[in-house]
This record gives C-alpha cells, structure tokens and sequence, in this order.
C-alpha cells in the first residue's frame, strides 16, 4: 500500500504567531479527526478545523501537516500497524507551525471494512486557557485582571507582564493583589496552582 503525505508549502516555522488557542470559536470542541490509512479525512469536528491555520488539517480532503517529523512519524505507524506489527494506538508530539508544542493520539479502529484512524490533539496551552476564562467567570475577574491572569499562568511576573498589558508595574502589583484577593491565594505559586487544579461546583 502505498501512502503519501501531503506537506503544504507553509511560511517557516516562526513566521506566524499561535493563535490563542482557548479563545477560537468551537474552542469547547477537543480536535479531532478520523482517517484512513491513506491518510484520506473522513471526518473532522470544528475544534480540528481551527488548527489548519497552523499549518495541521484536513486540506484537500487529506491530512497535511507541517511538520515533517511528526508526518514521517505518523506514516510509520500507519504502515506498520496495516501489517500488524505496530500497537494499536500511539502517542506522538507535534510542533504546530508558530512552534507550540502540543500531543496526537492516534487510535487504529476498524470501520465498515476498511482500516480507521481517530487523531485527537491535546494542546496543553488550551486546557489552561480554558482554566483562566473558567477562573475569571467564577470569580468575577475584570477583563484586565484575566489578562493578568492569563500571563502569570505562563510564568510572566508583575514587570513583564506590565509591560505586555501596556500598564505601569505598580498597577499590574494591584491587579495581582485583587486576582489573590478574588481567587483566596496569597503567592503567584498558589494562585497558578489554583487556576490548574479549579474545579467550578456545581450550583
């Protein structure tokens, strides 16, 4: 059997920003995609759709990918798994174009006659997104302070961070002071993990 990997021709690697990954549309949606061993997509959900801007989609009717190590990777696997000699499912990182890293997992599943694939993408970057705009809900955070928030999750201090809202440094340690004052923390070590471990109750 033969397969080709279809790599668009893609600016490199930093030519492009990441797009912020828990704020697309459809961002509830994990990625997700069903292919065949020919790399053919059968189905794509709109969480998958929002990472062909990336350089990793469905394009053409073809999984396409712009990085060649994960593509070779992925070809691999496909191959010997076809010939039984591979496991049934796979863990495999790959680079996103603007150079965020995130995880495929691959799952052989048997479908109508032909061999199946289910590719689902967990981004790291968007899962804590996701925690931040969780967080800034439930506890009431202005738009600001999210922001904050959302750069001090990172591992960005107050100077830094300052200097990306476009705020002076003393007003960034104030709004740090109401994210501890909201949040019931006290240190940026609680207060991230607290955003990591934030579980919202149930009303």
């Amino acid at each position: 059997m033969s397969m080709i990997f279809s790599l668009p021709s893609a600016p490199p690697l930093d030519a492009r920003p990441c797009p912020s990954p828990g704020r697309d549309s459809g961002r509830g949606a994990k990625p997700l995609f069903i292919i065949d061993a020919d790399l053919r997509v059968h189905f794509s959900n709109q969480g998958a759709a929002a990472l062909a801007r990336d350089g990793f989609g469905g394009g053409s009717g073809r999984l396409v990918s712009a990085d060649k190590l994960f593509a070779a990777k992925l070809q691999t696997w496909l191959k010997r798994r076809g010939a039984g000699a591979a496991p049934a499912e796979i863990r495999m990182p790959l680079s996103m174009r603007c150079g965020r890293q995130v995880v495929v997992d691959a799952v052989h599943i048997g479908g109508g006659g032909m061999d199946l694939f289910v590719l689902t993408i967990d981004d790291p970057q968007r899962a804590i997104d996701g925690k931040v705009d969780e967080v800034a809900e439930a506890c009431g955070l202005t738009p600001t302070e999210a922001r904050m928030l959302g750069l001090i999750v990172k591992g960005l201090d107050t100077v830094v961070a300052a200097k990306k809202l476009g705020i002076a440094r003393t007003t960034a340690r104030t709004h740090l002071q109401r994210l501890f004052a909201k949040t019931g923390t006290a240190r940026q070590s609680e207060l991230v993990r607290y955003v990591a471990t934030f579980v919202e109750e149930a009303a």
